[in-house]
């Protein structure tokens, strides 16, 4: 009758361990895969609200529907209405900024560049945030060495420089 009491213990002891082995690969697994972790891109990029509040503006222009869109992480949408506008006035920093940013959202990271170094190049207020972006862009593709030669070129009094640094 010990043996039986002791065959018995044994038993629910095995369950208990093959449980606690499967709790533990669960653990382990959340821990590898982290879909609570974001990537480089989403912890650092920052205009992800796109503003063209104007005095007497008209709210239903394109402009202001793609920056609605923009602004609702409709990317793909607020592209195609950002595009056409850049397309008529490509000269205007903020509208090629923002529709650079909506081509790194939806994937298109080299035509991003191309417009976010022409804002760099340009005299735009915009200039370090735009090779902050040209950096992400970089980051988002996996090519780490260019985005450090891109986040390099941010001056030490920009307010950039610090996420630049991380």
């Amino acid at each position: 009758t010990q043996v039986e009491a002791k065959e018995a213990k044994v038993v629910p002891m095995k369950s208990y361990l093959k449980w606690l082995s499967v709790a533990a690969i669960l653990i382990i697994g959340l821990f590898i895969w982290a879909p609570w972790s974001t990537s480089l891109y989403d912890q650092y990029s920052f205009s992800k609200q796109m503003s063209i509040a104007e005095r007497g503006a008209d709210q239903e222009s394109p402009l202001a529907k793609g920056a609605a869109l923009f602004n609702d992480g409709k990317y793909a949408e607020a592209r195609k209405i950002l595009q056409q506008e850049y397309m008529m006035t490509p000269q205007n920093p903020l509208l090629a900024y923002y529709f650079a940013i909506t081509l790194i959202e939806t994937g298109q990271e080299y035509e991003a560049r191309t417009v976010l170094i022409n804002l760099y190049n340009g005299k735009s207020v915009l200039k370090y945030d735009a090779a902050f972006y040209v950096a992400l862009s970089f980051v988002k593709q996996g090519e780490n060495a260019q985005a450090i030669e891109w986040l390099a070129k941010i001056p030490q009094d920009n307010v950039n420089y610090s996420k630049a640094q991380s």
